[in-house]
């Protein structure tokens, strides 16, 4: 079959992408990278040659290279029959084009398989989609071990990686990794999106930066198990796939049934990381939240401040006390609901406990309303706790091996969704609790790795994840004025595929400033700032030590979705104001934090992080820099991402203590510079002293 050009144009105004797919037999990886001409049928030529011991086949591997084929990596398509069919040859057997899409069809020569790769590229963002499906032709079952979601080869120019890595407190931790030949995979059996192992990587000539080097980003969109992996080929070429990871036989299509992956992202930014977060961040904003936000309340958790103990007087305090300092939602954390004294009783029941609130949550809720405020409520309705009238009630609602439970040190299981009737069960509670309509958030929490995670004896990770995904929808569906935070330990369920049915993500559990820095840092490459859950806690972190000054606390948590997390009772009027000074502030800017483009700073060396947002058009831009350790040597702060040509006033903004922002003398009254003196010289800041921040706003004067 002769190979024809199936050509996909999308991506930022003036900054396009192109992807071409070359068609013949196999379909083919041509191009992707900027836009080029319409006319690309010359590139039908190029990568055909193989090393002289190839097999006779096109050199680059097609979009679905499998055994059958002779391909020597990791097959995009692995399982087999009963009988066979464990190495498959694939071919085209239909194209289906439009306006940024094509949709590729296989199916082996025996007839037995049938597999079509959909691939979306949005003319907006330029993020590239693809979602793989498989069908089972054959009149016997069919167990799939492996289907990537997205297969695409790359350049052997491309010989360093980011990747994502971390534990609970310590996610989205960034690491560089120089490839060469072999196989670099990550991997993650949590049965959630994992604190370890984030499911995206970065690709890039060695010593990409934050504004230079043509880099290919990658995110799995999927809140479970997953499989990230890159194969060096010996001609140089990196084929990345991604996918749901599969346990055996969790997945047996039937004859005639069908799989289909969760989505995919691939996104080409030829300006380096900088202009890969400006894609990302717009195509979450455009195409993966479930609708559009408006501002972002700043954030009122109860958590650090009562922990279970929650007393009325207490509440009524800090209800009074957030709404002075400008809180905009209040949300009623952990131990709320019936028996719930501590972390082991009570989850899976419910409804209001009757001591601690006789008359419900109706009184506090309008308590909170009465000052302006909107009310949000903690919940953890995965999971159910052995002493509870739940699981008395129903202890064959879990998944679980048998003869193996154990629920861990928080005593807890987690609840079978898959079952109708459990998910059924736990619709009907949370639907009761909203139904009122004082509840405007809820907290959603999910507080342990899913493991073990059997139904009946056989795995099901993929199980729960669709049925929670489904009850999400339903609820959302019921009450569509209630948002969502997805929230798992922290930053344990933080990815796209969940990110598509909430409003909001909590990154960590830590509210430790300093080690926010780099949380936040790369938690940033995929997602925008507006669903970025950063909250001001206590002086000395719970789950840390550390102790940091509030307005450090308050810098870092700016430039997320800002909140407030302990117990403000105790704080004095001067510091009542501060933090009021700093939200105030944060609300003045909220436009340009969660609407502008983000920057990263190059500090590298001075044991520094630094980050800013621009606005559109360049009008506006703030800035923060952060000193992480004693330090004589002083920062040299390039403000990169103005406009060249424009003169902008510097300034440390209203709200920022004086003590702060004597680090940059005569700050207050205005420093004046051209965007290209910014970028090209910038500013020394003589901040020696760790864990010291200092926020800078820069404002067009002609």
């Amino acid at each position: 079959m002769a190979e024809r050009i199936v050509h996909l144009t999308g991506g930022l105004t003036g900054n396009g992408t192109s992807v071409a797919l070359g068609v013949g037999a196999t379909a083919r990886l041509l191009y992707w990278g900027p836009a080029l001409p319409d006319d690309m049928n010359a590139l039908s030529g190029l990568a055909a040659t193989q090393p002289g011991t190839g097999l006779d086949s096109p050199g680059m591997p097609p979009l679905m290279p499998v055994a059958g084929w002779g391909y020597w990596g990791q097959p995009a398509l692995s399982g087999r029959h009963a009988h066979g069919g464990w190495a498959p040859r694939l071919v085209v057997s239909g194209v289906q084009e439009g306006p940024g899409i094509a949709r590729i069809a296989h199916e082996s020569e025996d007839g037995t398989l049938a597999t079509a790769t959909a691939l979306t590229l949005d003319a907006g963002t330029g993020v590239l989609t693809s979602v793989t499906e498989v069908t089972n032709r054959a009149a016997e079952p069919y167990r799939l071990d492996w289907c990537a979601s997205l297969c695409l080869p790359l350049p052997g120019f491309l010989d360093e990686a980011l990747v994502f890595e971390g534990t609970y407190v310590q996610e989205f931790q960034e690491r560089r990794v120089a490839l060469g030949a072999g196989t670099l995979v990550r991997e993650n059996r949590r049965g959630r999106t994992s604190h370890d192992s984030f499911p995206a990587v970065i690709l890039g000539p060695g010593g990409f930066g934050n504004r230079h080097g043509g880099v290919y980003g990658f995110h799995l969109g999927w809140s479970g198990n997953h499989r990230v992996l890159v194969d060096g080929l010996p001609d140089g070429t990196r084929v990345v796939q991604l996918g749901e990871l599969l346990h055996p036989g969790e997945v047996v299509l039937a004859p005639g049934e069908t799989y289909r992956s969760p989505p995919a992202y691939a996104v080409f930014a030829p300006d380096g990381l900088d202009g890969l977060m400006a894609r990302t961040h717009a195509h979450v904003r455009a195409r993966i939240l479930p609708r559009r936000l408006g501002p972002r309340p700043v954030h009122f958790n109860s958590w650090e401040a009562v922990y279970f103990n929650h007393d009325r007087a207490a509440l009524l305090d800090l209800v009074e006390r957030a709404a002075r300092v400008g809180v905009e939602r209040f949300v009623l954390d952990d131990g709320w609901f019936h028996g719930r004294n501590g972390h082991t009783a009570g989850l899976g029941d419910w409804w209001p406990d009757e001591g601690k609130y006789p008359d419900g949550l109706r009184p506090l809720a309008e308590a909170v309303q009465a000052k302006g405020m909107q009310f949000g409520l903690w919940v953890e309705p995965e999971y159910v706790n052995p002493d509870s009238d739940l699981f008395r009630a129903h202890p064959d609602w879990i998944l679980d091996l048998p003869g193996a439970r154990d629920p861990a040190p928080k005593r807890q299981y987690l609840l079978d969704l898959g079952r109708p009737e459990v998910a059924e069960h736990v619709f009907a509670r949370l639907d009761a609790l909203l139904a009122p309509g004082y509840i405007a958030y809820l907290k959603w929490d999910m507080n342990r790795d899913a493991a073990p995670a059997a139904s009946g004896g056989e795995p099901a990770w993929r199980r729960h994840v669709l049925a929670l995904y489904d009850l999400l929808e339903r609820l959302r569906a019921s009450h569509p004025h209630v948002e969502i935070e997805t929230c798992a330990s922290g930053g344990g369920r933080a990815d796209w595929g969940i990110l598509a049915r909430t409003e909001r993500v909590w990154p960590s559990d830590s509210n430790d400033a300093h080690d926010r820095v780099a949380i936040q840092r790369g938690f940033s490459l995929f997602f925008p700032p507006e669903v970025m859950g950063s909250h001001v806690g206590r002086e000395r972190c719970t789950v840390t030590g550390r102790r940091n000054d509030l307005s450090f606390r308050c810098a870092v948590a700016l430039f997320g979705a800002m909140g407030v997390e302990w117990d403000i009772r105790a704080l004095s009027d001067e510091e009542l104001a501060e933090l009021s000074g700093w939200i105030a502030l944060h609300k003045r800017h909220r436009a340009l934090l969660h609407g502008g483009r983000p920057v990263r700073l190059d500090l590298d060396g001075v044991e520094a992080a630094g980050h800013g947002v621009v606005a559109p058009d360049g009008g506006q831009a703030l800035f923060l820099v952060a000193r992480l350790a004693t330090k004589v040597q002083p920062i040299h702060l390039r403000l990169p991402g103005l406009d060249p040509r424009s003169v902008y006033r510097i300034t440390v903004p209203d709200g920022v203590p004086d003590g702060i922002a004597a680090a940059l003398p005569r700050a207050r009254e205005g420093l004046t510079f051209t965007g290209a003196q910014l970028a090209a010289y910038g500013l020394r800041l003589p901040l020696m002293l760790p864990d010291i921040a200092l926020v800078l706003l820069a404002e067009r004067t002609q």
